[in-house]
């Protein structure tokens, strides 16, 4: 095979014994521009700027090197492979030089910068991996190349970069700060539907890490010795972070692709009887909610109230019950977020059962095979909390199901969120259907869950 032009024919190239880290990148670079000089006059002309060019093939680039070695120069570079057969830089289209710093300090702890602002690295932890943009000058036979150049990430230089050098040389390993997303990571919009805004952190792959709570940590150990540990996110123990305690959940979304998901806070209240009384005992007025309430209904505020333009916490509580689904369903909606990643949480007054069964006919998008999935996995989970004993023996309040699919039509339905969960008195029970009296502590959970499924089972039957 006849070598490109101007590839191997540098005087200077033959009588060097040894490079230093300069003059390799100075060689590479004027490499380069040689190569790129004899493709520009092989071409006709350039293919307009958004145009592909005729022969299909979309210009590739090759970054100049500016090297900052961790390494010392004198390190010893261990053999690598040979380039493919045939290799020699692609000539069939035209070549522009994009000048690209490498250094070890382009990729931040907190992800790669990129100009994808809205990527998953934005919450991926410090133990994950980020070699995506490792470059590798890597050490060559003695058989007149010096070695090749590539990015070990989904955008490689075009072709193996081949150089002339009779001597061993060494591996030069540095970071690239490229706008790349791996295909072997999945990727989706971070996303909290409900809760305090910052409570979470994405942990190793597969698992999130949630603010420590010591209620819904020991929530999480019952519930692993359960028949409900199959309706909820495993538990992995706690860990710090930044000076702060977590719990560690596996992340429910790993398995799907682009998935849509919906928040149902399930049973009649969302307060516990405690907050009530001690909301009682030192009434607090609070401008914030009084401003929730006339954002939701201007008339729903008292003369009283609105003199004060302030209410009381279990005021405001039971008021937004009543004005939702909560306390005629057993359940309301809190937000969802679909596959195109737009969210909704304006669920707010969304009352009535013909209402909610139109959301879920909208967040379906008319998929019977999801549809099918959802209900029956509701079903398996009515009969598992008819049997756990944790179920029995806890006031449920806070809690949500938490509805996931995807457009392959996998889909889920999982229990989350057990902060407000309480251990009843020994010996007390719950039976989660009977209506709440305050002192019964009845939650409702299970007449939220029968009326869920009953829609479901009228949009089937549609």
């Amino acid at each position: 095979m006849e070598p490109r032009a101007g590839l191997h024919s540098s005087p200077e190239l033959g009588r060097a014994k040894r490079l230093t880290v300069g003059e390799l990148c100075s060689l590479f670079e004027a490499r380069c521009a040689a190569v790129a000089a004899a493709a520009a006059r092989q071409l006709p002309d350039r293919p307009k700027r958004g145009c592909r060019p005729p022969n299909g093939v979309l210009p590739p680039v090759i970054p100049r090197l500016t090297v900052t070695a961790e390494e010392s120069e004198e390190a010893q570079g261990s053999p690598q492979a040979r380039p493919p057969e045939g290799g020699g830089l692609r000539t069939g289209s035209s070549l522009h030089l994009q000048s690209r710093r490498l250094s070890n300090s382009s990729v931040s702890s907190t992800g790669s910068s990129s100009l994808l602002e809205d990527s998953e690295d934005d919450v991926l932890s410090d133990t994950e991996c980020r070699s995506q943009g490792i470059v590798h000058l890597e050490h060559g036979e003695d058989t007149g190349q010096i070695g090749m150049c590539t990015l070990a990430s989904p955008w490689v230089l075009p072709g193996w970069i081949q150089l002339q050098q009779k001597k061993a040389w060494h591996t030069i390993k540095t970071m690239v700060n490229l706008p790349v997303i791996s295909p072997f990571k999945k990727r989706y919009s971070w996303v909290q539907l409900a809760g305090h805004t910052g409570s979470f952190k994405a942990a190793d792959s597969g698992k999130i890490l949630k603010r420590f709570s010591e209620n819904e940590k020991e929530c999480f150990e019952r519930l692993m010795k359960d028949p409900l540990r199959s309706c909820v996110p495993c538990f992995h123990g706690v860990v710090e972070r930044d000076g702060e305690s977590y719990i560690q959940l596996d992340d429910l979304l790993t398995d799907f692709e682009g998935p849509s998901v919906m928040d149902c806070k399930m049973g009649i209240r969302t307060y516990l009887e405690e907050e009530l009384t001690k909301a009682r005992e030192k009434p607090k007025l609070r401008k914030d909610m009084y401003k929730k309430m006339i954002e939701v209904d201007p008339l729903a505020p008292t003369a009283e109230e609105n003199a004060q333009h302030a209410v009381t916490k279990p005021r405001y509580m039971q008021w937004r019950e009543t004005i939702s689904s909560s306390a005629n369903l057993g359940f309301r909606i809190e937000g969802i977020k679909k596959a195109d990643g737009t969210c909704n949480t304006n669920f707010k007054t969304t009352k009535t059962q013909e209402q909610v069964l139109q959301v879920f006919v909208e967040f379906i998008e008319g998929n019977t095979t999801i549809l099918k999935k959802y209900l029956k996995r509701l079903q398996e989970i009515n009969v598992i909390l008819e049997s756990s004993d944790f179920f029995k023996r806890h006031e449920v309040v806070g809690s949500s199901l938490l509805f996931v699919h995807d457009g392959s039509g996998n889909a889920n339905v999982w229990l989350i969120d057990f902060g407000k969960t309480t251990l009843l008195p020994d010996g007390q029970t719950l039976d989660h259907r009977i209506p709440w009296e305050e002192g019964n502590r009845e939650d409702g959970y299970l007449l939220g869950l029968d009326n869920l499924i009953g829609i479901l089972e009228s949009i089937s039957e549609r």
